[in-house]
Formats: C-alpha cells, sequence, structure tokens
C-alpha cells in the first residue's frame, strides 16, 4: 500500500508539472487487477489489449475524478481503496 501511495504521489506532482503525460500511468494501471480490467475494457481506444501511454493516462485522469473525494488533488489510502471498490462494484 505504501508503495501505491508513493506512486499517486509521484503522479500528483509529474501532473503539477509542465509535461501532460505521466510516465508512470501503465505502471498505476497494472498494479491493481481491478483498475487495469476497468482501464483496458473502457481506454483501449484501438481494442490491440494493450494501453498505450496515452490510453493508460486517460484512465488515471479518469480514476483520480473518481477517487478524489473532497477534491484536494491528492488520493488518500481511503480514497485509492473505495474508488477501487467503486470501480468493482461499477463496472
Amino acid at each position: 500500500m505504501a508503495r501505491m501511495v508513493g506512486l499517486l504521489l509521484g503522479m500528483a506532482t509529474l501532473a503539477a508539472q509542465a509535461s501532460p503525460l505521466n510516465p508512470r500511468a501503465l505502471e498505476f494501471i497494472e498494479h491493481d487487477a481491478a483498475i487495469k480490467q476497468w482501464a483496458e475494457a473502457r481506454f483501449d481506444r484501438n481494442h490491440d489489449g494493450w494501453l498505450t501511454l496515452y490510453e493508460a493516462q486517460e484512465a488515471v485522469d479518469q480514476f483520480r475524478q473518481i477517487a478524489d473525494e473532497d477534491r484536494d488533488g491528492r488520493i488518500t489510502t481511503r480514497e485509492y481503496r473505495a474508488g477501487v471498490a467503486f470501480l468493482k462494484a461499477r463496472y
């Protein structure tokens, strides 16, 4: 879980920088089976079974909107777990 929090903090830092793509977006997507399944089903635009960095970034952005309940730009461990639970229940 500490690794996931580190990934989320790294993603937030990179998102605040000028670069529009997070190079760790694919790593985040592949870390959790529920997120990976959701992301592949919803964001694999060319349906090749793989997510590009652009597709993964879109999924990360959408997950952030789902999970960041208090809209402070950060995802806590509790918000992360609630976001994953939401994906499992809804998708």
